[in-house]
């Protein structure tokens, strides 16, 4: 049985931040994705890591050990023509 689960954004400014926490969530085996931040939630050039609810224990845990705030983390909200996004 495949239950759904809902999916977060962290959002850094920059993108050896960005890179950073995604290598170190690979390391822990972690299936998460490398995005470009959308448009609604920051303009330029950030990065967003994608992930499972399940995750969201580790993402905080690595966000702690690297210490470096991400700018944010929104729950994706989805809608039958586009995502939105609520700050978490």
């Amino acid at each position: 049985m495949n239950v759904e689960q809902d999916e977060y954004l962290v959002v850094y400014p920059g993108h050896n931040s960005a890179t950073l926490l995604y290598q170190r969530l690979i390391k822990k085996s972690c299936n998460v994705e490398l995005v470009s931040t959308p448009i609604i939630i920051s303009y330029g050039c950030s990065l967003a890591i994608k992930f499972r609810e399940i995750y969201m224990d580790i993402v905080n845990d690595e966000i702690i050990k690297i210490n470096i705030k991400p700018k944010g983390m929104y729950k994706i909200i989805k809608k039958s023509k586009y995502d939105d996004y609520e700050k978490i």
